[in-house]
């Protein structure tokens, strides 16, 4: 075979490497990650001159994810024909959501099940190290880290900032406890629920993030119910009784206990208090919830919150917090794409979720409760607006839907 024949696949190969080194760069570096990203994209187009790699393509354009994906991304450049803001603004928000247009190429490359495994391996791997670096920030000091806290009850973030490490933390301990439930092996069964409470207890102790805390109440409920419930009524009834004991023993957490407090203290006081985060919530969903109906179908346009925000929090230093983005990506895409734009969200979402009910229970509930963080993490945050959390939610989604749809096709063709 010649070199300029074996070139695509070559690429191929090298795309896919990269693309595995992304799973691993994004919990740990934002920059890193980019540059995995570039590469990938450079090298999958090389790969495209071969006919493999436009069959893996075809294949791709088949996951309904990718339709979705498109045709959200599709939707946020139409909506800058009717946008206020500057180019630059503009041009920011569209390399903000590129990810979205990507994901073809993603589950294109995530055909291969060795690639499939390698990328979950990478993600673990790098949730392995912070996780062991959390712990051990509880009595040694990094320089290199967030946060220089040592003991308990002092938040220990180590790369990232507390929103996006209890994402992730979260996202890792689901993984476990999939692992938990998939395993025949007993030695690996007890090591993964050993790392499963390990990676629980440093969110709830080891950590000030209050989305981290939601995104791990929620996946462990809708994954323990979801296997309950594929199991038997009384394994339900069970369950529940479980998760009473379990929500009750977490919510002892210091931590916890003090940040619920702050939580209400900043709700209480948002109109007359100084700028906190539950307060800003609340006034950027007010602001938002009162510009809908000027323009509930088509939106404002893309990029157009800044400009908007800026004209209506005029408060010194308020609008530092409160005008880059609303902080809840369900209201972000209301405002700026619509009605529209909205449901075709909920519908990258809800692809996810029709996938998961033909699917076994373990998968199943993995599925759904992966869903349910990426819908905590959207209802707190702008997940898929800001770099870290979109990094994790899209190349997981698509990572998830090619192994569901790639496992359907080898049962419908058994």
């Amino acid at each position: 075979m010649s070199l300029v024949s074996a070139l695509p696949r070559r690429a191929q190969q090298g795309a896919q490497a990269c693309l595995v080194l992304a799973f691993f760069a994004f919990p740990v570096s934002v920059a890193l990650a980019n540059v995995a990203l570039l590469l990938t994209l450079l090298l999958w187009a090389i790969s495209l001159s071969g006919a493999e790699a436009r069959s893996t393509l075809r294949q791709a354009m088949h996951n309904p994810l990718a339709i979705a994906a498109l045709a959200l991304f599709a939707w946020i450049v139409i909506a800058t024909a009717w946008s206020p803001a500057e180019r630059e603004g503009v041009l920011g928000f569209l390399q903000k959501y590129l990810k979205f247009a990507l994901v073809p190429m993603f589950i294109a490359l995530l055909q291969d099940a060795t690639v499939r495994r390698r990328s979950w391996q990478a993600f673990a791997l790098a949730m392995l190290f912070t996780l062991a670096v959390t712990w051990l920030n509880v009595w040694f000091d990094f320089s290199w880290t967030r946060t220089h806290n040592q003991g308990f009850g002092v938040d220990h973030t180590v790369f990232k900032d507390y929103i996006s490490q209890g994402l992730m933390m979260s996202l890792f301990a689901l993984m476990c406890a999939f692992l938990a439930t998939d395993t025949h092996s007993q030695r690996v069964r007890w090591l993964v629920v050993g790392l499963w409470m390990l990676a629980s207890i440093s969110m709830l102790v080891l950590s000030l993030g209050r989305t981290g805390y939601l995104a791990w109440a929620v996946s462990t409920a809708v994954f323990a119910l979801a296997m309950a419930f594929g199991c038997s009524r009384r394994a339900a009834i069970g369950t529940l009784l479980g998760l009473g004991l379990v929500f009750a023993a977490a919510s002892m957490s210091p931590v916890l206990q003090e940040r619920g407090e702050l939580a209400w203290a900043e709700a209480a006081s948002a109109r007359t208090g100084p700028v906190t985060s539950i307060g800003a919530r609340m006034a950027m969903a007010e602001f938002v919830l009162d510009e809908v109906p000027n323009a509930p179908l088509l939106g404002h346009g893309t990029a157009t919150y800044p400009v908007l925000a800026r004209q209506h929090f005029t408060a010194p230093g308020y609008c530092e917090v409160v005008c880059p983005h609303p902080h809840n990506q369900f209201l972000f895409f209301q405002f700026e794409q619509g009605a529209v734009g909205l449901l075709l969200f909920l519908g990258f979402i809800g692809v996810m979720v029709r996938e998961a009910l033909h699917h076994g229970t373990q998968r199943r509930a993995f599925a759904l409760a992966f869903v349910a963080v990426l819908c905590t993490a959207s209802a707190s945050h702008s997940a898929f607006w800001l770099s870290t959390e979109s990094h994790c939610l899209i190349l997981l989604s698509a990572l998830l839907m090619a192994g569901l749809r790639g496992r359907r096709t080898r049962e419908a063709g058994s």
